[in-house]
């Protein structure tokens, strides 16, 4: 499952680099859900203007009542020190024309203690009228600064409404971006999780393959040939002896006969991917056509993969031939018995998953 697991690892990174990051998916719920506090905050803030509103425009409407009250009393006081000052001077005009007549009477003194009560009320009169006429002035001085403060409040209420106005389209936009990123990762997932099924898919496929393998040889010794299912990969490992004479590269009859029916098999398959890898041990190889064991170990496996292709109609654009002298030893024990196992030819199988990479990048 390794080699499963790095294929995952892989295409996230191809899919996260096309796609919103769940980093990004992040950041963009932590800015909605700001968006959604500061709209809340600028809810409140307008809720409490309204209130301020209200109850300004009920302190207007108390003092402007009042202001009425006050110019009214200042209106009959008006009246009656007019009234007053009426009656002031038909009395001082009698009291004039009395004195002439009468001189120091008991009606005269009546009539200037009359005089004197008149002035009195007159002068207590005036003096309500100045101080009604103060409280007339102080009323109009907070009415104007209620009215200005109600100004101010409808104004910042103004304000208010359209940050708020501002906040529900940022919230909106935020919104739509979560959406957006929210579709985007789910996407991802479901490709993933596509890619997961099919690479599963894959590796029971290599599972059927490797017992397809195990049954067409079965004829021949498990010393001779293995076929093993490991890494998401099939390996087909034969033996020397089973394919060739020592220090030589042509496929001997018993040989042919298990390439033939493992290529009979790989024809049924698709999607599939071949290498077949020749390995020498490291003895040192000379001869007078092949230079090394490089040369001996390229040379059998293209001899091995001639046959395959000759055998069953294979895809050549699928199968290579590599040589691996002796730097890939299965012992690295300096023995016969490790040089042995050493000396052998492996068929590499691995799924093409190119076109499941195709399908999810698109």
């Amino acid at each position: 499952m390794k080699y499963i697991q790095i294929v995952l690892i892989a295409l996230t990174i191809v899919l996260m680099n096309a796609c919103v990051s769940a980093k990004k998916y992040r950041e963009v719920e932590r800015q909605a859900t700001a968006a959604q506090q500061n709209y809340d905050e600028c809810k409140v803030d307008a809720n409490l203007l309204k209130k301020r509103i209200k109850q300004l425009q009920a302190d207007i409407q108390k003092l402007q009542a009042e202001k009425a009250s006050l110019e009214q009393d200042t209106t009959l006081y008006g009246m009656k020190n007019r009234t007053l000052l009426n009656q002031l001077a038909i009395l001082e005009n009698d009291l004039r024309l009395l004195a002439a007549r009468l001189g120091n009477t008991p009606e005269y003194k009546a009539l200037m203690e009359h005089l004197m009560q008149m002035q009195d009320e007159l002068l207590d009169s005036e003096d309500k009228r100045l101080d009604t006429q103060r409280a007339i002035e102080e009323q109009k001085k907070a009415l104007d600064l209620s009215q200005q403060a109600l100004e101010d409040s409808k104004q910042m209420l103004q304000n208010s409404r359209q940050a708020l106005e501002g906040k529900e389209a940022e919230l909106s936009a935020k919104d739509q971006e979560l959406s957006a990123a929210h579709k985007s990762i789910e996407e991802q997932a479901q490709r993933l999780r596509e890619l997961e099924a099919a690479l599963n898919a894959k590796e029971n496929e290599m599972a059927e393959l490797r017992n397809a393998i195990a049954n067409a040889l079965v004829d021949f010794s498990s010393d001779d040939i293995k076929v093993e299912h490991r890494n998401g990969k099939v390996y087909v490992m034969l033996e020397e002896k089973l394919l060739f004479a020592s220090g030589k590269y042509d496929v001997n009859a018993q040989g042919a006969v298990a390439l033939k029916k493992i290529a009979n098999v790989l024809a049924t398959k698709d999607n599939l991917n071949i290498v077949v890898e020749g390995h020498t041990d490291n003895v040192p190889y000379h001869g007078q056509v092949l230079i090394d064991n490089w040369d001996l170990s390229v040379k059998r496996a293209t001899s091995v993969l001639r046959i395959m292709l000759n055998a069953a109609p294979i895809d050549p654009s699928t199968i290579q031939a590599a040589g691996c002298a002796d730097s890939n030893p299965i012992d690295n024990a300096n023995t016969a018995e490790a040089r042995r196992k050493n000396r052998r030819t492996e068929i590499v199988l691995t799924p093409n998953i190119d076109h499941i990479i195709g399908q999810l990048k698109k």
